[in-house]
């Protein structure tokens, strides 16, 4: 059950990285706006915004435009994940 939790909380972090490593260089803030779209500029809704599962849902792709979205966007959150559940699992 810890470790679903730590994964949870890898991915959770992972994305928020990706608004860090996407806006920082831009100087933008990292908690307004909402998530959106670079390509059409649209809010993403939470549930389009779920770590890793949306992108799998939607099958890397903008849900309002079709753009594609960078594989950055879910490897980080996976990797993120995965040094959380090793770092658990070895400090257990």
């Amino acid at each position: 059950m810890f470790l679903f939790f730590w994964i949870l909380l890898g991915l959770i972090l992972g994305s928020f990285a990706n608004v860090c490593i996407f806006r920082l260089p831009l100087e933008q803030s990292v908690v307004h706006p909402r998530s959106y779209c670079p390509n059409c500029q649209t809010q993403i809704s939470w549930y389009q915004n779920i770590p890793l599962i949306s992108y799998l849902v939607l099958r890397g792709r903008c849900a309002h435009c079709q753009s594609r979205v960078s594989l950055r966007y879910p490897l980080v959150e996976f990797l993120t994940a995965v040094l959380f559940a090793t770092v658990f699992w070895r400090y257990e």
